[in-house]
């Protein structure tokens, strides 16, 4: 991965990379995404290749709405001109001496966006669309000159993107006789999202990954965050946790089904998360975002590709392609954003007997319970069908299937008897392992 600050201009793109980029054209065309950037983005090295991102995003037709933040700037300015702040992020009180250094922040980084905009050829403009009123007294505390959003001219925005201006949101407001208020911008973007009826909402941060002491990213259905939101606040690293809080909110709506958080200090940190299969952020999805499926006749060149990976490192028996075309109603395949990342079948070996075969994962994908959701799939189908019994066959995977799968090991014998009568034959001598249904 390139450093940050590096020039997107002198990097390489391989046609692999635009073939990757083109798989995505036809499903984005035409879809507005709502990105917040945090001011420490905006202060950053790599703010300059974020732009040529969107700047990508644009000419592929896709809409952009822009909310930015001020905490970087406002703590960086506080500490020039020698002012104590109340708060940074417009989540706790804001006192006079802090609004009025936000409104002079604001629009430094206002314009700073737009000159970065300007060195990329993108037109933008500074939309003062929202209305705010004030957050008021809660617990008895009065937040003062913090702010939420009353009042979103969506249509104003909308209008803006369809002339092809990228909208800019400022995380300050005036209320309806012109009292200026601090807004906390990523419940500002999360209420633009949903209202532009966006298809995802992007926070863009200086941190990877949201959960503490683990970097990587990962994939979250809304249940399992809110779980962790909910009931282990302290699982999440606290400078995201506004972030994640503000990202169900935007999807327990009706129209925004994804949101990404993602290290916007990581070159092309955008581009790799939208159109990469693997991406470098962590995302939170409220639609059927991972789906276990029969396979198609259509599907068949893909599992035979996968099968074969397998098949060089001797975990699955070879399958030429014609007998898979044959057997197809027999597999199942797991579908990552249109494409197959892994494959199982489920074969009826008679005597009210299956067997799970041809259990495989693509490479990026081992470690995830890809796997072992397939193995649960094929469990509950199997004992949905009728059957007594589920068998598994392998050479290498005996811990899966024992500890993780819960499958007990047993002797080739307790096969069926046309099943054996292959086994024996095939002289792969593979451990054998049933469950009962």
């Amino acid at each position: 991965m390139e450093k940050a600050g590096t020039d997107i201009r002198k990097v390489t793109i391989k046609a692999s990379d635009l073939r990757g980029i083109l798989e995505y054209v036809p499903i984005y065309r035409g879809q507005t995404f709502v990105i917040a950037l945090d001011g420490a983005i905006i202060a950053g090295a790599n703010f300059a290749n974020v732009v040529t991102d969107i700047a990508v995003l644009r000419s592929l037709g896709i809409n952009v709405a822009l909310v930015h933040g001020i905490g970087r700037q406002l703590v960086d300015g506080a500490r020039e001109r020698g002012i104590a702040i109340s708060d940074a992020h417009g989540e706790n009180p804001v006192d006079d001496a802090t609004i009025s250094l936000s409104r002079k922040i604001s629009g430094f980084v206002a314009q700073a966006i737009a000159d970065a905009f300007s060195a990329r050829d993108l037109r933008c403009v500074s939309a003062n669309v929202v209305r705010a009123t004030e957050v008021g007294i809660i617990s008895g505390v009065n937040y003062l000159n913090a702010g939420k959003p009353e009042k979103i001219d969506f249509k104003a925005i909308s209008d803006l993107l369809s002339l092809g201006m990228v909208p800019v949101l400022s995380p300050v407001a005036v209320n309806r006789h012109g009292r200026v208020f601090r807004l906390n911008s990523d419940a500002l973007a999360s209420e633009v999202a949903e209202g532009l009826r966006a298809t995802k909402l992007i926070y863009l941060t200086l941190s990877s990954g949201i959960l503490a002491g683990n970097p990587h990213p990962k994939a979250f259905p809304v249940e399992e965050l809110r779980g962790l939101v909910e009931n282990s606040p302290e699982s999440i690293k606290p400078e995201l946790l506004s972030k994640c809080r503000c990202a169900l909110k935007a999807l327990d709506g009706a129209h925004t089904r994804r949101a990404h958080i993602l290290d916007g200090g990581e070159f092309a940190c955008l581009l790799t998360e939208l159109f990469e299969k693997v991406g470098c952020g962590t995302m939170i999805y409220a639609d059927e975002y991972q789906k276990i499926r029969r396979a198609t006749p259509d599907d068949a060149n893909a599992i035979y590709h996968i099968s074969m990976v397998s098949a060089r490192t001797q975990n699955l028996v070879y399958r030429p392609l014609g007998e898979i075309r044959e057997n197809i109603s027999s597999y199942f395949v797991y579908e990552l954003d249109s494409s197959i990342i892994a494959i199982v079948s489920l074969l009826d070996l008679g005597e009210g007997a299956a067997e799970l075969a041809s259990l495989h994962v693509q490479p990026f994908y081992q470690g995830n319970d890809v796997g072992t959701r397939m193995a649960e799939f094929i469990e509950r189908e199997a004992r949905r069908t009728g059957f007594k019994r589920l068998f598994c066959l392998s050479t290498k995977s005996a811990p899966f299937f024992t500890d993780v799968c819960g499958f007990a090991e047993v002797s080739p014998e307790k096969l069926p008897k046309a099943r054996l009568e292959k086994y024996v034959a095939g002289g792969r001598h593979s451990k054998v392992f049933v469950k009962d249904l």
